[in-house]
């Protein structure tokens, strides 16, 4: 076969097996070809095990917020789709949520000290109770962004070991 012909061939072979793909299988041999196509199984839930530390206090409680997407992250746990109150205990809490689906999530966490389900700020808008955020995210001059506190929980779930700062 001539040097310039092979190219040819191999190109062809190229474009009738990225047609076969496209059009929905890969090239199949006579017997698989009246199979219907298997359907891809839908992703198993997953649990977020959520490690907090650095508490200056069993005063209060927790406030953990879950968030699929940057949409209200993270001052507002209206927008979170799971909102979890938990206890504190010798400087720590611990916290699993199950039955999220798996995907990009970011996690916000207040230290409620007083109790009255909200995080309590100053007159300039600092925090005046303890905070964290998943990957431990910190903000420069505001709250950290997204892209910095996402993380992504599979099927097989997720762990953020997250410490919380008083500012």
């Amino acid at each position: 076969m001539p040097r310039t012909f092979l190219p040819l061939v191999i190109l062809s072979l190229l474009f009738a097996c990225t047609d076969a793909v496209a059009q929905g299988g890969a090239p199949a041999d006579a017997a698989l070809a009246d199979e219907p196509p298997v359907e891809a199984a839908a992703a198993a839930p997953g649990t977020l095990s959520v490690r907090l530390s650095g508490f200056h206090s069993a005063d209060g409680q927790v406030l953990l917020a879950v968030f699929r997407g940057e949409d209200g992250f993270p001052g507002k746990p209206e927008s979170a789709v799971k909102k979890v109150v938990a206890k504190i205990s010798d400087g720590k809490a611990r916290v699993e949520i199950s039955d999220l689906p798996p995907g990009e999530y970011a996690v916000s966490v207040v230290h409620d000290e007083n109790g009255n389900n909200t995080l309590d700020t100053n007159w300039i808008g600092m925090p005046k109770e303890g905070i964290g955020m998943s990957n431990n995210a910190m903000g420069r001059m505001g709250p950290p962004k997204y892209r910095d506190a996402k993380f992504t929980l599979g099927a097989e779930g997720a762990v953020q070991s997250i410490k919380i700062v008083y500012l």
